[in-house]
């Protein structure tokens, strides 16, 4: 069995896959749609990325592990949580350090209209495209034409890994990117003891963040729509005697995280092991 951890997100290795190097071909981890290719025997995945109606557009057998289909353990040195910015300076501040190519323009659009909807609010965007200055200039414009003026968007470029992670200290609540919501950007804020806030979507790429969310039992975070996700953006920041309840998450929320099905590492191993044997054996059943 050869089980392959990237498929289009390392387009390099796909020649080899189309090869059949191995009686069974299965796809896993980075995967977020069908591939289109018949060299794969099956994708795994679960509930919230693939829906039980969405698989006649699979040309794989769909193979589910209970809960998330993806899991972590913090193996390395990261910041402490810190309290919520909004207790201190009364004010509230969104965020995202997902990558540029995932902040579309409908992105903006999105985050333009929490922000007019929550006009004591700003939003911090930090990422490695942003160590242009043209680059800088031309999210600027992007929000200037939303009516969202220079003083409201902090943009930050790359930093090490430590001190990105300290970048959300500076940050409320997170805001998830669309069509391609986020996966490690997403839990590595959570763990941060920042909530992340995502619209379920349409397509596995869109409900990665869903998936990591619910696992984590913070589907208050899920939207069902792009209006809900722009609902609970809203209603957070407008809400200052909410604030308090943020940081007593932000503070438990490394304990809760590890007491969730998110982080039972133990468990997804035994649940991914008992699905390899049964398509080793050839018992695997979609679903």
């Amino acid at each position: 069995m050869l089980v392959d951890l990237n498929g289009y997100s390392r387009v390099q290795t796909l020649p080899l896959i189309a090869l059949r190097p191995a009686p069974l071909v299965v796809g896993w981890f980075n995967m977020y749609a069908t591939t289109g290719m018949t060299c794969y025997d099956c994708l795994i995945g679960d509930r919230q990325v693939i829906p039980e109606e969405e698989e006649k557009s699979y040309c794989e057998k769909i193979v589910r592990v209970p809960g998330s289909y993806l899991t972590f353990q913090v193996a390395y040195t990261v910041p402490p949580a810190a309290s919520p910015p909004c207790l201190t300076h009364r004010r509230f501040t969104f965020g995202c350090l997902a990558p540029r190519y995932k902040i579309t323009c409908e992105v903006v659009a999105a985050c333009s209209r929490i922000l007019e909807q929550a006009p004591e609010s700003s939003l911090l965007l930090k990422n490695a495209a942003l160590a242009s200055s043209a680059v800088r200039e031309h999210v600027h414009r992007l929000f200037e034409a939303h009516g969202i003026g220079t003083g409201r968007i902090r943009l930050e470029g790359p930093a090490n890994h430590f001190q990105f992670l300290q970048a959300y200290d500076d940050l409320d609540l997170a805001l998830d990117t669309f069509p391609y919501s986020g996966g490690a950007t997403t839990a590595e804020a959570i763990w941060q003891g920042v909530p992340v806030v995502t619209s379920g979507g349409n397509r596995w790429a869109s409900r990665t963040s869903a998936s990591i969310l619910c696992a984590a039992n913070l589907n208050q975070f899920i939207g069902q729509s792009l209006d809900e996700y722009v609902i609970i953006a809203v209603r957070l920041a407008n809400s200052p005697g909410q604030w308090k309840d943020l940081g007593e998450l932000r503070h438990s929320m490394r304990s809760r995280l590890l007491a969730s099905q998110l982080c039972d590492t133990r468990s997804f191993a035994r649940n991914m092991e008992r699905i390899y044997m049964e398509l080793a054996a050839g018992r695997a059943r979609a679903g």
